[in-house]
């Protein structure tokens, strides 16, 4: 079982591994993005730690790019730690992902239990990817993609999507996607969800996605594959218009 600690201060990473090393894990110590991304590419590693101080920010953008590539396989995927300076990083990483966080000042007894007890989790994570046709919708990271072309939506209508999605091939009904996307409670504009479906079937039409939505009259909506005569009338009408 291999770990990868990446931290910009090899003093401080050297010291990790030497204490998951003690407990029994192998523990690879890579000081630049670079090196630890070609690392991982060549290599499967377990677990991965990462130093929040590294390179003035760029793990974050490191950090969202794993985030990706974890809602497109359903297996071998390393699990993600962030080392983090303060408690508000900590929360951040939390909600952006991150298996767990710790601080820098983590004692090495306590940073080898929640090794061990990430380690014991399952490695299979089917639920972070919804996909019908070729549009994904990853939850971790929200994006939302017909292919390799992600498209912009707003919040709301990636709610939409995800809730369409998840019991994709069958009818929503309107007030079942309504309370998944305002809330039991929510005051909302009665015609808001007409312009936000509107809106996506637009985005989904621009990239020319395989899906589109569609309206059950007087019962909801349903994600609908798009039969290739309908593509190309779509396409004659794009050129025309």
């Amino acid at each position: 079982m291999r770990l990868m600690i990446m931290s910009p201060d090899s003093g401080y990473a050297d010291g990790l591994a030497k204490n998951l090393q003690s407990a029994g894990f192998g523990a690879d110590v890579f000081t630049t993005l670079d090196d630890a991304n070609e690392a991982l590419t060549a290599s499967n590693y377990s677990l991965v730690l990462l130093d929040s101080t590294s390179s003035d920010g760029v793990y974050s953008v490191w950090w969202q790019a794993r985030c990706r590539c974890r809602c497109r396989r359903h297996d071998g995927d390393e699990f993600l730690v962030l080392i983090a300076n303060c408690q508000d990083e900590r929360i951040a990483a939390l909600e952006a992902g991150a298996d767990d966080s710790v601080t820098r000042d983590v004692s090495p007894r306590e940073l080898v239990a929640r090794v061990r007890t990430i380690m014991r989790r399952p490695r299979i994570r089917s639920a972070e990817q919804h996909q019908f046709s070729d549009l994904t919708l990853c939850t971790a990271t929200r994006e939302v993609r017909v292919g390799n072309l992600e498209l912009t939506l707003q919040r709301r209508e990636t709610l939409i999507l995800e809730s369409l999605m998840r019991r994709r091939g069958h009818v929503v009904p309107r007030a079942g996607l309504e309370h998944d996307v305002y809330g039991a409670q929510a005051e909302y504009c009665p015609n808001s969800l007409e312009v936000r479906v509107s809106r996506i079937r637009r985005q989904l039409a621009k990239a020319r996605s395989l899906v589109t939505i569609e309206s059950v009259r007087g019962v909801g909506y349903r994600l609908a594959a798009r039969l290739d005569k309908d593509m190309g009338m779509a396409q004659s009408q794009e050129l025309t218009a």
